[in-house]
């Protein structure tokens, strides 16, 4: 534990190394900055399988909550439109979006978001490294910047605030084909009609917001909604969102991704396991969340395959570090 008494000297460069740049990691660092420590933190963001990354912040600010509240924003005007015309104003029509101007200036916020954050470190005097750590030993990290240069740093405390990342079904197609939550945020094109899969929190406010946008959106559920809630408000939430648009595939796991159509967004052909037999559904793109993992874990007896459409994302997009 850090206190504010001076320590004694030590053979380091830093006092504390934090590596990871969300939310805690920007904390511990400011918190160990205050405390009179040198500091410096390691914040570098994997490209995801289509290649989008993201600047200083996390995923909160970067690729979840800021972005979903800002798309969610957008659903809640376009439902709004609609309600007023029960108050005589004139019809609103299609609820679509136009999805290049709701992207483009929901990654100006986040981009000035992520000036803000390296703003306050240079103020807290705390070293901000785009570098991708790795330990050596107890005291020491290799670390790699974008070019593929390669630096050591050596600290005596270090703080790993890393998070996670989205975890892809392993069947075929799915990190060519499939984008996830850390992409929909930034994708520079209007995904079409989408498939989420799994029905954790992530994937239903995701179908949510885009079913708001006009952008038909399918849930591809396995078992229950929303694993770990209660499940009478889970299933409340479910016929609300049924009731509303959105559309569920129960008891289902998809099993194979092809391409069938190039473009953006193109179309994909998904085969899934549903109750004993292989079918083949016509929905979009495929956006995966966090819970959509576990499906690798389930298989389906092949006895019959249908073959139907999919528009899906192809490409992706990397926004410059800020």
């Amino acid at each position: 534990m850090l206190t504010q008494t001076p320590e004694e000297a030590h053979p380091y460069d830093y006092d504390v190394v934090v590596i990871g740049g969300g939310s805690g990691g920007l904390a511990a660092s400011k918190e160990a900055a205050r405390l009179n420590r040198k500091v410096a933190v390691c914040d570098f963001v994997v490209p995801s399988p289509p290649g989008t990354t993201w600047g200083l912040g996390g995923t909160c600010v970067n690729v979840g909550c800021i972005p979903k509240k800002l798309m969610h924003q957008a659903s809640i005007l376009a439902e709004s439109r609609k309600d007023s015309e029960a108050f005589g104003f004139p019809s609103a029509g299609s609820n679509a979006v136009d999805w290049g101007t709701m992207v483009q200036n929901v990654q100006d916020h986040i981009g000035s978001l992520n000036w803000g954050y390296r703003v306050a470190l240079r103020d807290k005097q705390v070293k901000y490294l785009n570098e991708y750590a790795s330990f050596v030993d107890k005291h020491t990290l290799k670390t790699v910047n974008k070019k593929g240069k390669e630096n050591k740093i050596t600290s005596r405390y270090f703080v790993v605030a890393t998070g996670g990342r989205p975890r892809y079904p392993d069947i075929p197609g799915a990190k060519e084909l499939g984008i996830t939550s850390d992409d929909i945020f930034s994708l520079p094109y209007n995904p079409g009609k989408t498939l989420l899969v799994g029905a954790s929190y992530i994937s239903l406010e995701t179908a949510g917001f885009l079913h708001g946008v006009g952008i038909r959106a399918t849930v591809m559920v396995r078992s229950i909604l929303l694993r770990g809630f209660d499940q009478q408000c889970a299933e409340r939430i479910g016929e609300f969102m049924e009731g509303q648009g959105v559309d569920f595939i129960r008891g289902c796991v998809p099993t194979a991704l092809e391409r069938v159509e190039e473009g953006k967004p193109g179309k994909i052909k998904v085969t899934g396991g549903v109750r004993n037999r292989k079918t083949t559904f016509l929905r979009a793109c495929v956006t995966q969340p966090y819970s959509c993992s576990q499906a690798s874990t389930t298989t389906a007896p092949p006895t019959r395959t249908g073959t139907t459409r999919w528009s899906s994302p192809s490409g992706g997009t990397r926004r410059p570090q800020r």
